[in-house]
């Protein structure tokens, strides 16, 4: 459990995604999901933001667009549990006021 998840709002269900949020990263650490060092965490988009060759389905679409088509295949499989949309805080550049993408990449710094 975490601080960030309340049973008051949504569906109750959460993703982790570790490499697109420092919530996420911090979660699956603390559950050993992933090693701190980032062993095991999946990076399925490249840095343009599209899905690599690894999601078969939705390669090369960009992951804000690619949403529409994930909803899609889920409810066609009759995995689609709810389809609404929950308003949060979300990082926006400050130049563009477009979303930003949160990936996680290794670096250094001196």
């Amino acid at each position: 459990s975490d601080t960030y998840v309340t049973t008051a709002a949504g569906t109750c269900i959460v993703h982790q995604a570790p490499a697109f949020g420092e919530d996420d990263y911090r979660v699956c650490v603390k559950f050993g999901i992933i090693e701190k060092d980032g062993t095991g965490m999946v990076q399925p988009i490249d840095e343009g933001g599209c899905f690599i060759a690894d999601v078969t389905d939705f390669k090369g679409q960009h992951v804000k667009e690619a949403d529409k088509h994930i909803k899609e295949m889920l409810k066609q499989k009759g995995n689609l549990v709810f389809n609404g949309t929950e308003v949060h805080n979300y990082p926006h550049c400050w130049r563009s006021e477009t979303p930003l993408i949160y990936r996680a990449i290794p670096a250094w710094f001196i």
